[in-house]
């Protein structure tokens, strides 16, 4: 019995998938002529793909991209975190199911929770400041920023949560924290020395960074472009420090596990593990 598996790795965390899946498991480099010929027949035989979070990283090469559109004839799911339209209409013309990591609610709850506490390892990496009795914004309140201004809080922080929805700033209160709208920005930011952003549009704006204490650092963990003037910060002199697939950074076997779970009881439940013949190609890019 056989249920093949191709991984495009492109950091630690898919690297670590296929310690959690059936299969004999070979490496493999995208960019090595001498594995080329190979990594073509395991994705045209590949019963099971696994694109990166988020899958856009796959587009470090145009050119596998475009083999991807026409060689995955022997695909039956195809998984991937943020996956684009282009994906799904792939998937139609083959006859495969694509499965968005990110749409699976579960999935996505433990990959909050993870992230929060990698966040954290940035904030004690980048501020020169304990996070017990510190004034600490959040901007946002989704599952990132709800899952941080929590944890934050348990460590003794005293958290505003920064959000555009009245909805989402009426649950921060309930849950114990300060909560206004960015019309509050900058005066919340008078002598706050800690900031997160997780929101993915451009709410840190000049107006907040003019009020920023000059020892003051903020950590945008939201998705490129991320939610900070850039050009605002350089110029009062604050650091914005990119933090992007934290996860893969900070707790890379806990974030495969949490893949690699939804990957197995999706697609592996009603497979035979003692007549495992299968392979897993991780295919470096």
């Amino acid at each position: 019995m056989e249920k093949n598996t191709v991984i495009f790795v492109t950091d630690k965390r898919q690297l670590g998938i296929s310690n959690f899946l059936p299969g004999k498991t070979t490496k493999l480099n995208w960019t090595d002529e001498a594995d080329e010929n190979l990594c073509l027949e395991r994705i045209q035989k590949a019963n099971i793909v696994v694109l990166p979070t988020p899958a856009k990283k796959v587009e470090v090469s145009k050119d596998l991209v475009e083999l991807l559109k026409y060689n995955l004839t022997n695909c039956e799911i195809l998984f991937g975190g943020l996956l684009e339209e282009k994906w799904y209409h792939i998937g139609e013309s083959y006859g495969f199911e694509c499965y968005d990591f990110m749409k699976d609610e579960l999935v996505a709850l433990e990959n909050a929770r993870i992230t929060a506490q990698a966040t954290i390892a940035e904030i004690m990496k980048y501020s020169q400041y304990e996070i017990c009795g510190q004034k600490i914004v959040v901007t946002g309140y989704g599952r990132c920023g709800k899952k941080l201004a929590n944890m934050l809080s348990s460590m003794g922080a005293k958290v505003t949560v920064l959000a555009r929805n009245a909805k989402s700033r009426k649950q921060a209160k309930a849950d114990g924290h300060n909560a206004v709208d960015f019309s509050y920005g900058a005066e919340e930011a008078y002598g706050t020395h800690i900031f997160v952003n997780t929101v993915p549009a451009l709410v840190m704006q000049e107006k907040i960074f003019r009020e920023m204490h000059s020892d003051a650092v903020v950590i945008d963990i939201a998705s490129a472009p991320g939610g900070c003037d850039l050009k605002a910060a350089k110029e009062y002199g604050i650091p914005v420090i990119p933090a992007l697939s934290l996860p893969a950074k900070y707790v890379t076997k806990s974030g495969a596990g949490i893949f690699a779970n939804a990957i197995y009881k999706k697609a592996f439940l009603d497979f035979d593990l003692k007549e495992d013949k299968s392979w897993i190609s991780q295919i470096i890019i």
